[in-house]
C-alpha cells in the first residue's frame, strides 16, 4: 500500500508541474495583445436639447426660451429693537460752602459764679462766748507765772511741772523732757572752732540717767561730725531729777549752740 501511495504522489507532483510549464507556455506566445502605438480615445455624440425631457423626432430649432418671472425676494423687515435706556443715575454733588473763616463764634456768656459770703458770727454770740471763758477762769482759776487769767505752758507739758517755758541751763545749752528738771550740768569741752546748732535726742529712766543720745534731730543747723560728738558726750553726761512714777523710758530732747569764743 505504502509503494502505490508513494507512486501516486510522485504522479501527480511531476503532472502537477508539467501543467503550470503547459500554462506559462501558452500565455507567453498566445497570451493579450495590445496595439502599438494605442488607439485614440473617442467619445459618445449626444444629441442637442434645451431641457432634459422630451418626446417624438420633431426637432425644434432655437426655441426662444420662456422668461422665468424674477422671484421677488421679499427682505425681511428687521424687527426694531427696544433701546432700553438706563437711567444713569447722577448726584449732584453740591460744593460744600467753604467754611468761613471769620465766621461769628457764638459767644458763650459767662455766668459769674456768686461769691459765696463767709458767714458772719453771731455778735450776741460771740460776747456770750467772752462772757462764758472769762467767767470759766476766774472761777476755776489759773496756772502760770504772769498776771493774765489763764494756764500758762505748753500742750504738750506736764499739768504737774512748775517749769512754765522750757528748761536751760545757760551756755547756750536748753532741754525739754516733761516733768524733768536738770541736777547735773553738762561739762562741754569744745576745741573745735566751729558753730552751729546741734539738737539731740534723748532718752532718760526714772532715776534721771541719760541712757541715749542721739544728734543732728529736727532743728539742727550743722552737720559737723565734730559738734555732734560733743553734743553727744555732753548729753550723756547730764543728769535730771529722780521721778518714781515716770515711764521706765521717756523721750526729750537737749540743744546746744556753739558758738566761736
Amino acid at each position: 500500500m505504502d509503494i502505490i501511495a508513494e507512486k501516486n504522489k510522485r504522479t501527480g507532483l511531476i503532472t502537477t508541474v508539467l501543467v503550470h510549464i503547459g500554462l506559462l507556455l501558452i500565455f507567453a506566445f498566445f497570451g493579450m495583445t495590445y496595439m502599438e502605438p494605442p488607439p485614440e480615445e473617442e467619445g459618445i455624440t449626444i444629441n442637442f436639447g434645451y431641457s432634459d425631457v422630451g418626446r417624438n423626432n420633431n426637432e425644434q430649432n432655437n426655441p426662444t426660451p420662456t422668461p422665468t418671472p424674477p422671484t421677488e425676494t421679499q427682505q425681511a423687515e428687521p424687527t426694531p429693537q427696544e433701546v432700553v435706556e438706563e437711567e444713569i443715575i447722577t448726584q449732584d454733588v453740591e460744593e460744600a460752602p467753604a467754611i468761613q473763616e471769620d465766621k461769628k463764634k457764638e459767644k458763650v456768656e459767662e455766668v459769674p459764679e456768686p461769691k459765696k459770703e463767709e458767714p458772719k458770727p453771731d455778735k450776741n454770740l460771740s460776747e456770750a462766748i467772752n462772757k462764758w471763758k472769762n467767767t470759766k477762769n476766774e472761777s476755776g482759776g489759773g496756772d502760770g507765772e504772769t498776771d493774765q487769767t489763764g494756764n500758762q505752758g505748753s500742750q504738750d507739758g506736764d499739768k504737774n511741772s512748775k517749769n512754765y517755758t522750757g528748761g536751760g541751763v545757760g551756755d547756750g545749752i536748753s532741754f525739754s523732757l516733761e516733768g524733768r528738771s536738770m541736777v547735773g550740768k553738762p561739762i562741754i569741752r569744745d576745741n573745735s572752732q566751729e558753730a552751729g546748732k546741734v539738737v539731740v535726742d534723748i532718752i532718760v529712766d526714772k532715776y534721771g540717767k541719760v541712757v541715749r543720745a542721739t544728734p543732728g534731730a529736727r532743728g539742727s543747723t550743722t552737720a559737723s561730725s565734730q559738734l555732734y560728738k560733743i553734743a553727744k558726750e555732753a548729753a550723756l553726761n547730764t543728769k535730771f531729777n529722780a521721778n518714781p512714777d515716770a515711764r521706765e523710758e521717756q523721750k526729750g530732747q537737749m540743744t546746744f549752740i556753739f558758738i566761736l569764743n
